[in-house]
């Protein structure tokens, strides 16, 4: 569910078009999906705790989660104020233009 939002959010507040913005999301996304396997090694290496990777992953999904709560409001309010042209227009007349 979190990704569904999260994509929801992402591709509501660009005024990029719909393609361009899932692409630069998903590009950031999976960007780090691979660079985890890569850097956990390393900061347990580094640190010499098992645990600290995990921390260090608990921090970066608290601090994303703070970001989101604290620039909800300025997220939804230039979510709202987007006009979704696929609801009010049909296929044909929203290539048209």
């Amino acid at each position: 569910m979190n990704n569904t939002v999260y994509t929801e959010l992402a591709l509501g507040v660009s005024d990029a078009p719909r393609p361009v913005a899932s692409a630069g999301y998903n590009f950031v996304r999976w960007f780090a999906a691979a660079a985890a396997p890569y850097f956990a090694p390393r900061i347990e290496e580094w640190t010499g705790s098992m645990r600290v990777p995990f921390v260090v992953a608990a921090v970066t999904a608290l601090a994303g989660a703070l970001v989101v709560v604290v620039r909800r409001t300025a997220l939804t309010h230039e979510a709202e104020e987007l006009k979704t042209r696929h609801a009010t227009e049909d296929s044909v007349t929203v290539f048209a233009n």
